[in-house]
């Protein structure tokens, strides 16, 4: 496999850190889903180059810096165990550091369906009362993908209840949304 597509795209990725050029973002993470497509397989060290961006604060600023995690949430099979679980943290740390809420909006459904546990439940809470807005209003559609993903009933129970509880929340963005999720749930009753 000739990686040098991979590596020439996290160069240009960087460089658009200082650049600032947005479009050029989106047009990479294209070329590296045709690339990822044609090779089958990303290569040995390719996510940590991706990891690094996601916790480069000057990259976060980049309007575009979510289409990283689009990216790595289509291309999920690409993951080991071990890489999914140090990617969790990433995404919990960076869920309201992006220029726009879309980095909110594709972190919580990355978090609500493929970490669909008690933990990622409380975390998915927890950011809808810490996080910054925009982002904290986004947590209760994570908690709706997790209620959608999971399988077990007591789990998606709690969730809803999650989500019961958050049309209380002190943020009137947040109590729309659980609102929103609770009505997509079919679960809008007290």
């Amino acid at each position: 496999m000739d990686a040098t597509p991979f590596w020439s795209a996290l160069e240009q990725l960087r460089a658009c850190i200082h650049s600032r050029n947005n479009d050029a973002v989106e047009e990479l993470f294209m070329e590296l889903d045709l690339v990822t497509i044609e090779s089958g397989k990303w290569p040995v060290g390719f996510l940590g180059g991706l990891e690094e961006l996601l916790t480069d604060p000057d990259f976060l600023t980049l309007t575009n810096s979510w289409k990283l995690l689009y990216f790595i949430n289509n291309n999920w099979e690409q993951l080991s165990e071990q890489e999914r679980e140090r990617l969790k943290k990433l995404v919990v740390d960076t869920f309201d550091k992006h220029a726009d809420w879309m980095g909110a909006f594709v972190s919580s459904e990355i978090l609500g369906e493929h970490y669909a546990d008690e933990s990622t439940l409380a975390t998915l809470a927890r950011l809808a009362h810490v996080a910054n807005l925009p982002a904290r209003a986004l947590a209760p559609h994570g908690i709706e993908y997790l209620t959608k993903t999971t399988q077990l009933e007591a789990l998606r129970v709690l969730a809803v209840c999650q989500l019961q509880e958050l049309r209380q929340s002190d943020s009137e963005e947040v109590r729309q949304e659980a609102l929103i999720s609770l009505s997509k749930l079919g679960s809008t009753e007290n």
